[in-house]
């Protein structure tokens, strides 16, 4: 069987599935993350920008525009929000396509099913079969290769499993079920959309526009499965292993299309530190080392980070400009975390980037390419630190698997936990109860469909006293 058609059915198959408590569990697990991450995302200029932009297509739809009072058409409003999950390095991860799924499935779903006026249950199914669509689609054609090639998974696979929500979405709008053709339909749509250049992990400034791939991944698959539903608008049906498919266009040699026996959404990493996900297990490897960073910092001679080589070819840069450059560059991460400590997403912010005490410590960073660490890759993202001392002595630690990966999972404190300070970055207003709390209630009130969650994410917004420039 062709790949495109396997996986179409196995997501059709989910989609037509109606949920087991485990899954809806794990699904508002995400949504939370995502909105948290989402309301951090929202602080950012550039996603303020973004919204701002989008003013001139109010009244177009009934989506609710993120930092805007306006509501405008499902694209629009998963741009917008798609955007604020990506910018602030915190949105979940799928290690296998080395993407961040919730980052664009959970915005296109979400601003469709406000659309389509979607049942909790409806919008719960939709995303799992996003989630389904994007891993399946992304392991596929190859994660690991599509990012040597220079291609951002996020948007590439992204597209695909937003528009597998969106299909399910409008599906269930008109009464009928998902089937494989439509889904096969939409992803030609997706194919011809996939976008996101690696450019810019290269270059000490400009990289912002990463924040901006995963608004295009959820507006894009918000597209593609509206265009499926023209039949004078049609698209090639082996968008995956086509000649000038998915896989030949961005990936590698195809890989079977095997389901798990449990849904993709129970093996997505939730990221407790605001940097690239690849170097938390970095992080941890430090708070190891330094007895959870209680270790004078001066005694250090040398730091050592081993790893494969995707480390020394995209996330070494010694002098970031940008935050965005700060976040994706392992010597100011490592700098940042020993200087100030894991949990100050501000150490990323502008004010921070010239800062003495993270330069002085950067500057002992070098990598070193380990052929032992770089066999867990993708699936898992292993890293290992050393630590050479003023009297030539060392320590070392390993680890594989991460604070907020499934083996070692975030609890629903510690996901609320990550809007902490968000008040104090978002500005004006106290908040008696923690945002991410507020989120929760609403989250898990079987009652609220998409659009009623919607709301949810506008009125957490609004608590903050933020409002776009």
């Amino acid at each position: 069987m062709k790949s495109t058609t396997a996986i179409a059915d196995h997501v059709a198959r989910v989609a037509n599935t109606p949920l087991e408590p485990a899954d809806a569990e794990a699904l508002r697990r995400l949504f939370l993350d995502n909105f948290v991450v989402s309301l951090w995302g929202a602080t950012q200029p550039w996603t303020q920008q973004i919204a701002a932009w989008t003013r001139r297509f109010a009244g177009s739809g009934q989506s609710p525009v993120l930092t805007g009072d306006w509501s405008a058409d499902a694209s629009v409003a998963a741009l917008v929000h798609g955007t604020a999950s990506h910018s602030y390095e915190l949105d979940d991860t799928h290690n296998a396509t080395l993407s961040h799924p919730g980052a664009v499935i959970i915005p296109a779903a979400l601003a469709t099913g406000a659309a389509t006026d979607a049942s909790q249950e409806e919008l719960f199914r939709a995303v799992a079969a996003g989630y389904e669509a994007m891993a399946l689609v992304g392991m596929t054609a190859g994660g690991l290769e599509t990012v040597h090639r220079g291609f951002h998974p996020t948007s590439v696979f992204g597209t695909f499993g937003a528009a597998a929500s969106c299909v399910a979405l409008h599906a269930y709008r008109r009464g009928e079920p998902v089937t494989s053709d439509m889904l096969i339909a939409a992803w030609g749509h997706s194919l011809s959309q996939a976008c996101g250049a690696m450019q810019f992990s290269a270059e000490p400034s400009g990289g912002e526009v990463k924040r901006v791939h995963a608004g295009f991944g959820a507006r894009n698959g918000v597209l593609a499965a509206e265009f499926a539903l023209m039949d004078a608008v049609t698209a090639p049906r082996l968008s995956i292993e086509g000649t000038y498919g998915l896989a030949a266009l961005f990936g590698g040699d195809l890989r079977p299309a095997t389901p798990s026996h449990r849904l993709q959404i129970h093996d997505i990493s939730l990221k407790p530190y605001a940097c690239c996900r690849l170097f938390h297990s970095t992080i941890d490897a430090l708070a190891e080392l330094t007895n959870d960073f209680q270790l004078p910092v001066d005694s250090i001679r040398e730091i050592v980070i081993r790893g494969p080589q995707l480390i020394a070819d995209q996330h070494m840069l010694a002098h970031p400009s940008s935050t965005m450059a700060a976040q994706y560059s392992c010597p100011y991460i490592v700098g940042a975390t020993l200087a100030y400590g894991p949990h100050r997403y501000d150490a990323y912010a502008d004010g921070f980037l010239d800062d003495s005490r993270i330069r002085a410590i950067a500057a002992k960073v070098r990598f070193e390419f380990s052929e032992e660490l770089t066999a867990y890759y993708p699936t898992r993202f292993a890293t290992g630190v050393s630590f050479r001392f003023g009297d030539d002595t060392t320590r070392s630690a390993v680890v594989i698997d991460s604070v907020g990966t499934p083996g070692k999972p975030l609890t629903i404190d510690q996901i609320i936990a990550k809007g902490k300070g968000l008040e104090r970055s978002a500005a004006v207003m106290e908040s008696k109860e923690p945002v991410g709390r507020r989120c929760a209630m609403q989250i898990w009130d079987d009652n609220r469909g998409a659009r009623a969650l919607a709301q949810t994410l506008m009125d957490a917004w609004r608590s903050l006293g933020a409002e776009a420039s």
